[in-house]
């Protein structure tokens, strides 16, 4: 009887959160490469009323969108990964988007003439599934899957790093329309 190939064995123990992180992942990914073509409509909606953007407002919307969407995709490849930083980053990405999506919806509801749109229900599901995310993370046979020592690469944390201030910026230019 011939003994299964590493790579077979492997498969079969890598825990079915991660597969499902990365397919979240991927859905986030698409969704923040349709905001970054969104971002150049010129237009965007605050309370009951339209405004118009500035270019540089678009830009910078445009540039945050494709740093989260890069972020995700690059993530979500290296899940399967066995180095702890993988699943680090991943916890960090997850954790900065839901304080940064929670900062935006608490701004909107407090901020007067901003309003809750239909879309904050979407944006709390959102959050609900990234913590979700981190709490399937924190499992058992996840933790054991990454075994390998390693440093997060700076391109990674750098990436964190400009996707998180970008979009600290655009919230605050939100708020202050």
């Amino acid at each position: 009887m011939p003994s299964p190939s590493p790579t077979t064995t492997a498969e079969e123990r890598r825990p079915a959160a991660i597969l499902a992180i990365y397919s979240w992942d991927m859905v986030l990914a698409l969704l923040a490469l349709l905001g970054a073509l969104a971002a150049f409509g010129g237009q965007a909606t605050v309370g009951s009323r339209t405004v118009s953007v500035s270019l540089g407002e678009q830009v910078l919307a445009a540039v945050e969108s494709a740093s989260f969407a890069g972020l995700l995709i690059i993530l979500a490849t290296l899940l399967t990964r066995r180095r702890r930083w993988v699943r680090r980053a991943q916890i960090v990405t997850l954790a900065t988007a839901i304080a940064l999506g929670a900062v935006s919806l608490l701004l909107a509801a407090v901020v007067p003439g901003q309003g809750l749109q239909a879309s904050a229900l979407t944006a709390l599901l959102v959050l609900v599934v990234d913590a979700a995310a981190i709490l399937a993370l924190t499992g058992q046979k996840v933790i054991g899957w990454y075994e390998q020592d390693g440093a997060m690469p700076r391109y990674i944390s750098g990436t964190i790093a400009f996707w998180a201030i970008t979009s600290a910026v655009l919230i605050v230019l939100q708020t202050l329309r």
